[in-house]
């Protein structure tokens, strides 16, 4: 829901980092009261969806004017609207998530013509019997965006083994924050699991600062591209002074990434 409301919030900006105005048709249909995120911290971290959405939207977009008739996997597709920004007209696009938010998603979002929903954890890997039809002979990038993150380093070993066995050459693309973020991520969130505003299925679990440290799982992974998410912002003229140096610092010290791999 965030995420969304991220998007949407940016699209009423004057110069958007990302436009997405499918979001904000689907703010405007929820039943919610947006206010109580608009007054609370978490409105802070807008601007890093934002950027977020952007970052993924060019890499994937450049995948696809290089690989026509690509599949894209998006691995816990909540309620991203990834598909309509990028789609190229000939890109089949897969979202895979738990039964629970796919019965949201699908009533906020619904498939189309080559877009589809599986219902499934990814670490049930009943799906790769889905999909291997229409994957079958396609190039494949799967794609993780502010997933990974909240998964146990052993998940992630398999997850990443899995998908070298079964889709070798394919790409991955993630965001990822080193230790010292995560830490001060998790600090923030344990106060506010004390206040009630906050679970504990939010705590960081996995980091990683360089896309190297994936080989020790799969030492054949090749690094296609890695570089701090909020290096590649667009230019504003409305950043104040504060976050314009918060922007240099998370890029000097790397300290949130975009990792493009091929397996």
């Amino acid at each position: 829901m965030l995420p969304l409301w991220a998007r949407a919030r940016e699209t009423e900006k004057d110069n958007p980092i990302v436009c997405d105005t499918y979001a904000k048709n689907i703010i405007q249909r929820i039943d919610y009261d947006f206010s109580q995120i608009e007054e609370s911290h978490m409105a802070d971290h807008q601007g890093v969806w934002a950027i977020r959405a952007y970052n993924f939207d060019n890499i994937v977009k450049a995948f696809l004017g290089n690989n026509s008739s690509a599949v894209v996997v998006n691995f816990g597709a909540g309620l991203e609207t990834t598909f309509r920004r990028v789609d190229e007209g000939t890109v089949l696009w897969i979202n895979i998530d738990l039964p629970d938010v796919v019965a949201l998603r699908q009533k906020l979002i619904p498939d189309s013509e080559r877009e589809m929903t599986v219902a499934k954890s990814i670490f049930d890997f009943t799906w790769t019997d889905d999909i291997s039809r229409l994957t079958k002979g396609r190039p494949i990038m799967f794609m993780a965006a502010g997933v990974l993150c909240y998964f146990e380093a052993r998940e992630m070993e398999i997850l990443f083994r899995k998908l070298a066995e079964t889709y070798p050459s394919s790409h991955v693309i993630f965001d990822s924050m080193s230790w010292l973020p995560a830490w001060g991520s998790n600090r923030e969130i344990k106060k506010s699991m004390k206040n009630g505003e906050m679970e504990s299925s939010t705590l960081i679990k996995w980091h990683l600062k360089k896309a190297s440290g994936l080989r020790k799982w799969v030492d054949t992974i090749k690094i296609v591209e890695e570089y701090p998410v909020l290096s590649r912002v667009p230019a504003r003229n409305d950043f104040n002074k504060k976050e314009i140096l918060q922007i240099k610092i998370v890029s000097l010290f790397r300290f949130y990434n975009m990792i493009h791999v091929q397996l």
